[in-house]
Order: C-alpha cells, then sequence, then structure tokens
C-alpha cells in the first residue's frame, strides 16, 4: 500500500483563489501605476513623440523633417488636422499608423502639442 497524503478540495480552491487573487491586483496595480499614462490610459503627447516621432523626426536623424517648430496661432487648427491626417493615411516616406500604435486621444494631443510647439525640447531626445 502506497502512502499518500490527500488534501481536501476546498484548501485546493482556497490556494488557487489566493493565488489568482495576488495575481489580478498585482496586474492592477502594474497597469494603474505606471507613470507613461493618462487616467484614460492614452500616453502624454512628449512619451507618444519619443515612441512614435523622433525614430525619423529628431533633429539628428536625417529621414523626416523637423515638425516640432510652433505654427502661428491662426493656421493651428489647420496643421493640427493635417497632422491627424497625415499620422492616419501616411505621406511620402512617412508610413500610416494604426489606432492600435496611437490611439484618437493621443493623436489629438500629440497634434495639438506639435501644432503649439510644445514638444520642440523633446525633439533631441531618444
Amino acid at each position: 500500500m502506497q502512502n499518500t497524503i490527500t488534501v481536501p478540495l476546498w484548501l485546493i480552491t482556497n490556494i488557487r483563489r489566493k493565488r489568482l487573487t495576488l495575481f489580478g491586483v498585482s496586474l492592477l496595480l502594474a497597469v494603474t501605476s505606471s507613470p507613461n499614462t493618462l487616467a484614460s490610459g492614452a500616453r502624454e503627447s512628449a512619451e507618444v513623440y519619443r515612441q512614435v516621432c523622433s525614430h525619423c523626426h529628431a533633429s539628428d536623424k536625417a529621414v523626416g523633417p523637423a515638425i516640432t517648430r510652433a505654427f502661428p496661432e491662426a493656421a493651428q487648427e489647420s496643421w493640427k488636422t493635417y497632422i491627424q491626417l497625415t499620422v492616419r493615411n501616411g505621406r511620402a516616406a512617412m508610413p500610416a499608423f494604426r489606432h492600435s500604435e496611437i490611439t484618437e486621444d493621443e493623436l489629438k494631443g500629440l497634434s495639438a502639442a506639435l501644432a503649439r510647439g510644445e514638444l520642440a525640447e523633446d525633439s533631441d531626445e531618444e
């Protein structure tokens, strides 16, 4: 006869429940405490620029034009629309970016910040 230890099913269920709860709480804390996200889950404009745009548009890259200069206030709305259309549809050597790469809220914030020239100091960062 073999020596076996029997563990009550309720104890196994409790252990699994505790592990699952701990995992869920850890995941929730990791997601909600990320410094690069806003309350809505959208990244800040400077972060989007660093992660997506600066690979080609930073001043030390000769791929795309510098896009961090401020536009005249009267032209900012037109430029925001132009930037949004260009990001979504692409243009010349610039690829189109999907909603999974830049959300609609992130794109609106990014285009507004670019049109106002708020990201000029971020253009040299990598």
